[in-house]
């Protein structure tokens, strides 16, 4: 896996029909799971590092994310997408991995080595040549304040709009109800508001 998390998009879908390199998985074939590692792993490890925000840490979280896929394909359910379910391992260890260091909270003007990482972007409106330098910086401040927020909001704003899944589908990798799902991404929305006026920057930074 490279620097930036090897082969793969953004977002955790992929094109293409993953349940035949599930199978041929089961059935042994090391080739159909490494398969399912590139398609996967690039997309995982960025959504792994905007969670945590530490190269270390990310690159832990997809190794373990893998591991755990391999030790219990078996029970994996194929009337439901690989995708959600592998989305709903990385999420929660990147989730147990914030709980365990009690969340390291990062400053709005901590700006380091780690600059060039993907950042969330929150707004989702196409920009003007002349706009694109102000959106990137825009971008990386609210990828800032995300990572000052309890994992848990940190998680529902990546999935609903990183990953971009439909409330069922945030709720269906998170194992909670619709309902709580929408309740916590508007308690997100309230403290990242809060976190916006602190910096300067405006509310319409945010999509409802």
């Amino acid at each position: 896996m490279s620097g930036r998390g090897g082969g793969g998009g953004s977002s955790v879908r992929v094109a293409g029909d993953d349940l035949p390199l599930v199978k041929r998985s089961l059935e042994g074939d090391a080739r159909a799971f490494a398969e399912l590692v590139r398609r996967y792993e690039g997309a995982l490890y960025r959504l792994a590092w905007r969670m945590l925000r530490n190269d270390e840490e990310a690159r832990d979280v997809v190794q373990e994310t893998f591991l755990r896929v391999f030790r219990a394909l078996a029970t994996f359910d194929q009337e439901r997408r690989f995708s959600t379910w592998i989305l709903r391992i990385a999420t929660n260890l990147c989730i147990d991995h914030c709980r365990r260091r009690r969340v390291k909270w990062v400053s709005i003007d901590d700006h380091g080595e780690d600059d060039d990482r993907p950042p969330l972007v929150l707004a989702g409106s196409e920009a003007p040549p002349d706009r694109l330098h102000r959106d990137a910086a825009l971008a990386r401040r609210l990828d800032e304040l995300v990572a000052r927020l309890p994992p848990i909001y940190r998680a529902i704003l990546e999935l609903r709009y990183k990953q971009q899944l439909a409330y069922e589908e945030v709720a269906e990798v998170l194992g909670v109800p619709l309902g709580t799902v929408k309740a916590r991404l508007h308690r997100a929305h309230r403290h990242l508001k809060e976190l916006l006026a602190q910096s300067g920057l405006g509310p319409e930074s945010l999509q409802d």
